[in-house]
């Protein structure tokens, strides 16, 4: 008896070990599943950023200047791909994969957004703003909002407008104080925009839509003698080499507009979007800060390094009065605004 009741509180002994050991197995099988759901809720969020243009540019210091903001007030929480200088592809499949959400951002020229909201075109009207002040108010305005919201109807959400400064005039033929110094028809170069050919028809010249890529070759055999890039822009592509005056006429504004998927915008939580549109303002009130010393120095640079003949004070207003042109013509296309345009002009 002695023995069977110890054989028998042994078996009793192993039950409460196998069951003990089920629970366990059954535990750690939990917690193992539990591991990896959790490492995964704790992974950053990854957006993939895109500027066509190089890490030199104003720009991208302003964009860096954003995505590090964003990462370092979310704590890691949100971390950037970063893509440059052309890696991902060019602006018109760019901005259709910017649509599709391959890229979570894009950053591009007024110009190519208009592509897709015309109005936007309105940002581009020749002497529209006075200086980088002006610009930078209607940039934070919601003048401005009211003119880019029509983006969202393509997928796409305007986050910020940055600044790459003032369109000017450089040229191989001869000196340009006022408008009566432009030779008629003057073959100048200028994007593949409708308001950059619609001023240069309006200032006398025949204008010829070019890509950034074919400029300086352009200048270089005659295929076009003038260009309306701005200091910074013409001494980053090397213009001086081809050009002999530049006239500081900064007839209409130009910058690039930052643009995240709507659809990607809409799963962030709402205190991660606010993080990126006061972040994005930084860095966008970098490029303006900078932009007008950046042009300045340019300037002063081709002229003493490379003996480019600039004219700092041309007469602008002989340029400006023949604008008025453009308004007119624009008047007849259903997508401009009178209105609105009198409104971004009385901004102080």
């Amino acid at each position: 008896m002695h023995i069977s009741l110890k054989k028998g509180g042994l078996v009793m002994k192993r039950g409460r070990y196998l069951i003990l050991a089920f629970v366990l197995s059954v535990s750690i099988v939990l917690i193992g599943f539990s591991f990896p759901s959790k490492a995964r809720a704790d992974e950053p969020i990854k957006l993939v950023l895109y500027w066509l243009l190089g890490k030199e540019t104003l720009q991208y210091r302003g964009l860096t200047i954003f995505m590090d903001g964003v990462e370092k007030r979310t704590n890691g929480q949100i971390k950037f791909k970063r893509y440059c200088c052309g890696s991902l592809g060019k602006e018109t499949e760019t901005l259709e994969n910017l649509r599709a959400g391959s890229i979570d951002f894009k950053c591009s020229g007024i110009g190519w957004w208009a592509r897709y909201h015309k109005p936007i075109d309105m940002i581009q009207l020749p002497y529209l703003f006075q200086d980088y002040d002006h610009v930078y108010k209607f940039a934070i305005s919601p003048l401005y909002e009211k003119l880019t919201k029509g983006l969202e109807k393509y997928n796409m959400k305007p986050i910020m407008q940055f600044n790459a400064g003032f369109k000017d005039l450089s040229n191989s033929v001869k000196p340009i104080h006022s408008l009566d110094d432009v030779p008629k028809g003057l073959k100048i170069r200028v994007p593949p925009m409708p308001m950059n050919l619609a001023a240069w028809k309006a200032f006398g010249a025949s204008p010829v839509a070019l890509k950034p890529v074919e400029l300086y070759m352009a200048l270089k055999t005659g295929v076009v003698d003038a260009q309306e890039n701005g200091p910074n822009n013409t001494k980053d592509m090397k213009l001086y080499e081809v050009q002999k005056y530049f006239s500081y006429i900064k007839y209409a504004w130009m910058g690039p507009l930052l643009v995240m998927n709507l659809q990607r915008w809409n799963t962030l939580p709402s205190d991660i979007q606010k993080i990126i549109k006061e972040e994005a303002a930084k860095g966008a009130k970098y490029t303006f800060d900078q932009g007008k010393k950046a042009n300045d120095d340019a300037l002063r640079w081709m002229e003493k390094e490379k003996g480019l003949i600039a004219d700092w004070n041309p007469d602008r207003e002989s340029f400006k009065r023949r604008a008025e042109k453009v308004y007119r013509d624009c008047e007849k296309e259903p997508w401009y605004d009178a209105e609105l345009v009198k409104k971004i002009k009385a901004l102080k």
